[in-house]
């Protein structure tokens, strides 16, 4: 409000009504700094309209008019910039990495249904407290890791309210809705590789089901630390023990040894409320790796935990152990040598295969059974035949 050194006269002038609420405004005269000021003052809002324009209100409607102003220069100026720095750029929805493509399913095939109302925005702020991934860690990454490529892109440019717009662009389509897109993503992942794939060489899916194992191994340990009000996550540490781990053990098997960890450091009074510093992370790897090193040292038999039921499955996991590999629970009872084995054939196959006339990967499965599948291409319409046993 004007800082007035005296008030000489304030009297209501009903002639005169306010431009924002309509109430009737005060006429003031006044005294500023030793020079006179005259002005109206809404008895309801506190609108000010001044005679010279010197002078600005500074009521709540005229603060957010400023402040709305100043956000929408900002805005256009950060608008062009970007322009300026690199060309605006539109992504494919294949050139999504795997992991990428799996965490886009898991957000949208609960959404983007025909029987389900839905706009063409992904509410983040909504769904991010649902089970899309095994942990909030990681599906916090993986949210950031789109924005920052511009995947993901925010709808209010002036303030990030976690409701985004999806910058991709799909084949045959010139502005795909979130239900296309989810389609499309459907028919890579649960049509067993039959109307396309969402990877662009094994060893990608090989990667992500050690990465999915993992978080699964992170999700049971905050599992478990939950019961005691204590903290915990993942570090590079652990993550490259475990991946060690996994190439001989099952998940189960890791389940156990941590179990036994976290029981032991629960009982010494050495976990911390708060994992500052991975201070728990750490003490949980030291502990598990002393024992597994002793057990083999002693050969004790190497016990195997189910899946907790009380845990639940992520999307992610869901669609990705379930769906796409086609296991079920006992997925977490094999090392991944083992699961590697069952699934590698056919995805190298199908990874490999080009029409062997033009080379061509655009190629429409006409018919598929256990030993044999048919391809039909869709540039030069050869029609191959392989054996995939």
């Amino acid at each position: 409000m004007v800082h007035l050194s005296v008030i000489y006269q304030k009297q209501l002038d009903e002639s005169t009504p306010c431009p924002i609420c309509q109430a009737a405004m005060y006429w003031v005269e006044a005294e500023q700094y030793g020079q006179e000021l005259n002005f109206h003052e809404c008895s309801h809002c506190q609108h000010q309209r001044f005679i010279s324009d010197r002078h600005t209100c500074h009521c709540d409607h005229c603060l957010n008019q400023r402040k709305q102003a100043v956000q929408q220069v900002r805005a256009q100026e950060t608008r062009q910039q970007r322009k300026r720095v690199q060309p605006e750029f539109v992504y494919h929805l294949e050139q999504l990495n795997f992991i990428q493509k799996l965490f886009l399913l898991a957000l949208l095939d609960d959404v983007a249904q025909e029987h389900v109302p839905h706009d063409e925005y992904i509410h983040w702020h909504t769904q991010k407290y649902h089970s899309i991934s095994p942990n909030y860690q990681f599906q916090n990454q993986l949210i950031k890791q789109m924005i920052q490529q511009q995947i993901l892109l925010p709808k209010d440019e002036l303030e990030d309210k976690g409701i985004y717009i999806l910058n991709l662009k799909l084949d045959g389509y010139e502005d795909p809705s979130l239900f296309s897109i989810c389609q499309r993503l459907r028919m890579w992942f649960f049509e067993n590789l039959t109307q396309g794939l969402p990877f662009k060489d094994s060893e990608e899916v090989k990667n992500a089901l050690y990465l999915m194992f993992y978080q699964e191994i992170v999700q049971f340990m905050q599992a478990y630390c939950r019961t005691w009000s204590v903290q915990i996550s993942g570090n590079k540490a652990l993550q490259t023990l475990c991946y060690q781990w996994l190439d001989r053990m099952a998940v189960g098997q890791i389940y156990y040894m941590i179990q036994n960890g976290l029981e032991y450091l629960h009982k010494q009074g050495a976990l911390q409320a708060r994992n500052d510093q991975f201070i728990n992370t750490n003490l949980l790897k030291k502990t598990i790796q002393q024992y597994r090193e002793r057990s083999v040292k002693e050969k004790w038999e190497a016990y195997t935990l189910p899946r907790p039921y009380n845990i639940p499955l992520s999307k992610m996991s869901e669609i990705f152990f379930y769906r796409f590999l086609q296991f079920d629970e006992n997925i977490f009872l094999q090392p991944v040598w083992k699961v590697w084995k069952t699934v590698a054939p056919r995805l190298g196959f199908f990874a490999q295969t080009r029409c062997m006339h033009c080379g061509s990967d655009a190629l429409e499965i006409e018919y598929d059974a256990a030993e044999h599948v048919s391809f039909r291409c869709r540039i030069c319409k050869q029609q191959d035949h392989y054996f995939t046993q």
